[in-house]
């Protein structure tokens, strides 16, 4: 696995870890239990919440918007001067900010995928990042990319909640590699790159995640729309 930010441009992306306090970690994960407990007693779509079936949420849409705590992440002083030093931009925003509360036995985020096949985004101007609260495992839903696939934009051709496409790829692919840590970390990644999630299939552990794109302030994407999905913020 890759934690050297000089290897970025050539593989697609770079592991984070030892960025947070202790005091901010417990804070965070305390408002995942929050937002989670709301979450779970939810029976349709609501207040930003999509819902993959009753009391089982996918995620939480506009995630800074609504929550200054999931923002204050973003703020980090070494996620910001990563995703700075990534861009080449000493002005940046938030952009599709989720939370992912994964909850055990059936929780579900997302399928393989490349970010910038929903965007349609110059790759340049924009960069995604995805925080681990607690970390992850592969019973639990962690994430799993393919390094040196953000080089092409390929076809998605699954269907899933009725709108999104995911792609289909070969699940022995010798490249895959499944980010399994017990420790907090953030993933920083080409918006190209293929990547996806397992599901959580455990007995009892959530897994908790805050994921959202760093942008060129004065970058707009063609597909923005103003969607409450497609929240934007300044980093302060």
């Amino acid at each position: 696995m890759n934690y050297d930010i000089e290897n970025f441009n050539e593989l697609g992306y770079v592991i984070v870890t030892d960025f947070m306090s202790k005091e901010e970690h417990f804070n965070i994960n305390q408002e995942c239990h929050i937002q989670t407990a709301l979450a779970t007693s939810l029976k349709e779509n609501k207040n930003g919440w999509v819902m993959n079936s009753p009391n089982n949420p996918c995620k939480l849409d506009g995630a800074f918007k609504s929550n200054d705590t999931f923002r204050g992440v973003a703020s980090n002083p070494t996620l910001k001067s990563i995703a700075k030093k990534l861009l080449g931009k000493k002005d940046i925003d938030t952009y599709i900010s989720k939370f992912f509360p994964m909850v055990p036995k059936e929780g579900f985020s997302v399928d393989w995928h490349q970010d910038n096949y929903y965007i349609g985004a110059d790759s340049s101007k924009l960069i995604s990042c995805d925080f681990f609260v607690n970390g992850a495992t592969k019973e639990n839903g962690c994430l799993r990319i393919i390094p040196e696939s953000h080089r092409n934009i390929h076809d998605h051709e699954k269907e899933s909640h009725g709108f999104f496409r995911w792609m289909n790829v070969n699940e022995t692919h010798p490249s895959i590699i499944d980010i399994e840590m017990e420790q907090p970390f953030a993933v920083f990644f080409d918006v190209n790159l293929v990547h996806g999630c397992y599901r959580n299939t455990s007995e009892a552990s959530y897994r908790y995640s805050i994921a959202w794109e760093y942008i060129d302030r004065k970058y707009i994407p063609k597909t923005h729309n103003g969607h409450q999905s497609q929240d934007r913020l300044r980093v302060q």
